[in-house]
């Protein structure tokens, strides 16, 4: 009897010990847990992360180690307003694409009017493609962002008030209709490339700000005459004017998104004294593909 006693208690000690040994079991996703570490190694490889740790308490002799692979991603964390030092509320932040190929961009259809002219000329067409093709560079995030482009233009500018044009030497001149003439339709044309150069600053949801100069190639320049007399019909054209063949314009426009209205003020006549008629031009419209 008194060995079964002896027995049985043995065994509830040893359920005991093995009750409590499962009582401290790791929780979940935990590897060690030590207490007094006397010290911690964290060591770096080039795909590893090593921990160390040696000594435990009262235990001199302690020591464990755990290996994990390490794998790096690269963020990009965009710089807040506070690390730049620099607030600006009313500009609409954008995604930036530091620099980008344009096709097709400001395409432009509106009105030019002649400034200081002779009498007769009137408001006409202006059309042009400012970039063909272009590129776009912007620095900041907020921009402003910066283009150049390479394009083509058409002007043209229609004579009234009884008027036409005529050839003195080399010169283009405006003269008066003959006598008797009627249905006359007098034009002059100028058409070119140009190398637009701006800065568009987004202002306040998608609404945005451009300025800049544009140079101008004025390679192809033309007028012609149609009128009638007493039923006859009179056609005559000029070809190799005189023109500059390098003016610009001052450009600006405001808009949404890819909608604009632009002005542009080209304060070089066309022609030199002596060449041709004097006059500046004011030209506006609407640019699509801001």
């Amino acid at each position: 009897m008194k060995t079964k006693l002896t027995a049985i208690l043995a065994i509830v000690n040893i359920a005991s010990a093995m009750f409590s040994a499962r009582a401290e079991i790791l929780p979940a996703d935990t590897l060690a847990i030590v207490k007094d570490a006397h010290s911690v190694l964290v060591t770096r490889s080039a795909n590893m992360n090593t921990i160390t740790i040696m000594g435990q308490g009262e235990d001199d002799e302690f020591y464990y180690s755990y290996t994990s692979q390490r794998v790096d991603t690269v963020a990009e964390v965009p710089k807040g307003d506070d690390e730049w030092g620099l607030s600006l509320p009313f500009l609409r932040e954008v995604e930036r694409k530091k620099s980008e190929v344009v096709w097709l961009g400001n395409t432009q259809i509106g009105i030019c009017m002649p400034i200081d002219a002779p009498a007769g000329f009137d408001p006409s067409i202006d059309l042009g493609i400012g970039k063909v093709v272009g590129i776009k560079y912007t620095p900041w995030n907020k921009g402003p962002f910066f283009s150049f482009g390479v394009g083509v233009f058409a002007q043209k500018f229609t004579l009234h008030n009884k008027s036409m044009f005529d050839n003195v030497g080399k010169s283009l001149v405006v003269i008066g209709l003959p006598e008797g003439a009627r249905d006359s339709h007098v034009r002059l044309y100028n058409f070119g490339f140009q190398m637009p150069f701006t800065i568009t600053q987004n202002l306040y949801r998608g609404f945005s700000l451009s300025a800049g100069v544009v140079m101008k190639f004025n390679t192809y320049t033309t007028a012609s005459n149609k009128y009638s007399i007493d039923n006859r019909s009179y056609d005559t054209s000029f070809k190799g004017l005189q023109q500059r063949i390098l003016t610009y314009d001052i450009y600006g426009g405001l808009g949404w998104d890819n909608f604009s209205l632009y002005c542009r003020y080209s304060p070089l006549s066309l022609f030199s004294r002596g060449n041709g008629p004097q006059f500046e031009v004011v030209s506006f419209g609407l640019n699509l593909g801001f």
